[in-house]
């Protein structure tokens, strides 16, 4: 049965329903105490803007846009400074605590302890009344709660970065042991296909030729069956040298079904095709599908992608592929030789001898990754 709620949200609903709840009896407690309704009004408007501000944080994927998140971690923060101090009983300042708990998918840890620090002095500003000791002792609570609640979701937060990380990892295990087993097997044939040729082919050619010198020197009697050798030694040669270009033939792979294979091995993960020419040059060829398998695990990695789209153009010999997916496009500002140097560096080092190229185009929408090389006949 189809579920209405995001996954993040169906596994962390115990999460969700405790800050629900929460925010629920802090709500309820400083309400029930309110002298006149103009309070009442106020505080209700303040909860509840506090509550939508932190269901949109809770409820977006991570991560959400940045501007956004400052925007309303901001009116939080004030929010709850203000309820703080109309609050007679000093229990509003829990909802801290809720803001803690944001923290992690937003900023660094250096920073959460920063922000973390700042509220708790303007929260000591607030119920200060001279005693400092007495100011000090219940405003540290409170921080020390809040460290609490950050700790707990960072964890969260590193286990499932852990994993995704490791599935990643393991797609692209399964990647490459696709690749390898294709790869020995085309090998394999290529040795058998020599082999056959040279060696046995070498001899059955030899063995013609004695044969037809034989069959000159024989008494009469003998030729008939010496013409007969012959015959099928020729035949037997005719037939491994069939066997021998239908093995060459063999080797030549379908780009298109091979990479389609590779990308079944991700989970959760298609492409479509919507136009592959076929090139000639089975080395090329090669080459091709082991920059495609770079593009599409860093497509998987950086990117988060789900869906793949490869697009083929063939002009006389110039071969042109695009792989665009639609993942989380990386900011075109930052240093992508840090991001995807190795990889890239890597494909240009295998199409050097077709005089290939490769760059990555960004979009709002994902990241194309576009090969440039010239293909001919082996």
């Amino acid at each position: 049965m189809k579920s209405y709620f995001p996954e993040h949200l169906r596994k962390d609903w115990l999460l969700h329903v405790s800050g629900f709840l929460t925010w629920f009896l802090i709500s309820y407690l400083s309400l029930q105490n309110t002298l006149s309704k103009e309070e009442f009004l106020l505080k209700s408007t303040a909860f509840l803007t506090f509550y939508i501000c932190f269901a949109i944080m809770v409820t977006s994927k991570w991560p959400v846009n940045a501007a956004k998140n400052r925007l309303l971690l901001l009116s939080q923060i004030i929010i709850v400074l203000i309820l703080i101090s109309f609050d007679r009983h000093n229990i509003a300042a829990i909802l801290l605590v809720l803001i803690a708990t944001q923290l992690p998918s937003m900023c660094t840890r250096r920073q959460a302890m920063l922000i973390m620090m700042s509220m708790s002095l303007a929260h000591f500003f607030i119920v200060f009344d001279g005693n400092i000791l007495n100011a000090f002792f219940r405003i540290i609570i409170y921080f020390l709660l809040q460290i609490f609640g950050f700790s707990t979701i960072e964890i969260v937060h590193r286990e499932v970065k852990t994993k995704e990380e490791l599935a990643v990892i393991n797609q692209e295990l399964l990647a490459t042991r696709y690749m390898l087993k294709t790869s020995s097997e085309r090998q394999e044939r290529l040795r058998i296909s020599r082999d056959l040729h040279d060696v046995i082919g070498h001899q059955l050619t030899a063995l013609s030729l004695n044969l037809e010198v034989a069959s000159h020197k024989v008494p009469p009697e003998y030729k008939p069956l010496i013409t007969q050798n012959l015959v099928q030694a020729k035949n037997l040669l005719t037939d491994v040298r069939e066997v021998v270009k239908e093995m060459r033939t063999t080797e030549q792979f379908d780009l298109s079904v091979t990479l389609q294979g590779l990308v079944d091995q991700f989970p959760n993960c298609t492409l479509e095709i919507e136009s592959l020419p076929e090139v000639d040059s089975l080395s090329l060829k090669q080459q091709l599908m082991f920059c495609l398998q770079e593009g599409s695990s860093n497509a998987l990695r950086h990117g988060k992608a789900n869906k793949l789209i490869l697009l083929g153009e063939k002009s006389e010999q110039a071969l042109t592929l695009s792989l665009t997916d639609n993942g989380s496009s990386v900011n075109q500002d930052s240093n992508n030789d840090n991001v995807f140097g190795s990889g890239l560096k890597g494909m240009q080092e295998r199409l050097k001898p077709f005089n290939g190229n490769v760059e990555l185009v960004f979009s709002p929408s994902g990241c194309t990754l576009k090969i440039t090389a010239n293909d001919s006949y082996d």
